[in-house]
């Protein structure tokens, strides 16, 4: 049986990925496959290159400590040529070319330890445009260029741009790579209660407004091609935290600590301790955790606390990805964070991760 983790977009939200996977794989879910789009593919490739939880762990470790300048430059110059019309962005690509250098340490997609897949969009079909070998910086560069903000990626006859807009949760895409389970690792937040502030902001939160419907209609399909030829899938919670501005990584470690809380609950509650989060999903769907009754939790929530209101209209969140078909409530407190990635203060005031 074939183990995929498909991980969607969502920017800055990515850190919620890493506490996810580590959640799952100290659960002993491990993957053969690995399928990400946009930050996903990013955070696909790193673990494909650093297999095991200690590769997770250190994604972890990477996000907590990654700071803006690191991801983007904001030059005038760039931002008049974008707005006259003389490029197709408005940002420089090259601080993010430069951080997917320092992450991902193979150099075609090829060599990857996990076998590993990256989804972009045709810039002119809008077709997805599944990359499974050749150059891993042109491919996450592909994947993650957010139409208007960052360059598009010529490869071929294609410029490729942000795989969220064809396969913003890649379940597809696994199952036609061969893939029987299939845990599919969103960066879901909460409601919104306000439009967000500034130019990018709003426009990033059309754009998933958009795309939300079609991002449903891949799950729906997802979930029928399992029902109908063996396989499963599953929408691995998020926690739903608040979400940060486009650009703000300070709140890494919280977003972090909130998927893998809320992961390690939806893992404790198929061993029958806790009735299941998702009801669309029925008992013989969850997937087998070695967590038991018996793994410690700082607080359960009542039975059915977290259970899904179907009359909710779709998660259509800034810089969501709009994987979940549910609507979760977020769960404080629900796992045990784990001493190597405890939070500490360190000189600068900022909460950091510190793998042992």
């Amino acid at each position: 049986m074939t183990v995929a983790f498909a991980l969607s977009g969502g920017g800055n939200l990515g850190p919620m990925q890493a506490g996810a996977v580590v959640a799952l794989l100290e659960a002993g879910i491990t993957p053969d496959l690995l399928v990400g789009t946009s930050v996903g593919a990013l955070n696909a490739a790193y673990l494909s290159s650093r297999p095991g939880l200690s590769g997770a762990q250190s994604l972890v470790h990477a996000w907590t400590t990654l700071r803006r300048h690191e991801v983007a430059s904001f030059s005038p110059i760039d931002l008049l040529a974008g707005f006259f019309g003389v490029r197709d962005h408005l940002l420089a690509a090259h601080r993010l070319r430069a951080l997917i250098r320092k992450w991902v340490e193979i150099e075609v997609l090829e060599d990857a330890k996990t076998t590993v897949v990256v989804v972009a969009t045709d810039a002119l079909s809008g077709e997805a445009v599944v990359l499974q070998r050749g150059d891993v910086l042109e491919a996450i560069s592909a994947s993650a260029a957010i139409p208007g903000l960052l360059p598009s990626v010529r490869m071929g006859n294609r410029w490729l741009i942000d795989g969220s807009l064809s396969a913003g949760c890649p379940v597809l895409q696994a199952q036609d790579l061969g893939a029987d389970d299939v845990y599919m690792i969103t960066t879901a937040t909460a409601p919104r209660v306000r439009p967000p502030r500034g130019a990018v902001a709003m426009a990033m939160n059309s754009v998933s407004l958009v795309t939300a419907r079609s991002n449903q209609a891949q799950l729906a399909a997802a979930r029928l091609h399992a029902s109908q030829r063996g396989g499963r899938v599953f929408v691995v919670p998020s926690g739903e935290p608040s979400a940060p501005g486009p650009f703000d990584l300070s709140r890494s470690m919280l977003l972090t600590e909130a998927s893998y809380d809320a992961t390690r609950l939806w893992l404790a509650s198929a061993d029958g301790d806790l009735e299941p989060l998702d009801e669309s999903f029925n008992a013989g769907s969850r997937p087998q955790s070695t967590l038991t009754s018996e793994t410690p939790l700082r607080s359960r929530p009542a039975l059915g606390a977290h259970r899904v209101d179907a009359s909710q209209p779709p998660l259509a969140h800034l810089e969501t990805p709009e994987c979940a078909t549910m609507s979760r409530r977020a769960v404080p407190g629900a796992g045990r964070w784990p001493q190597y990635l405890r939070r500490e203060v360190h000189g600068d005031g900022r909460a950091r991760g510190s793998p042992s």
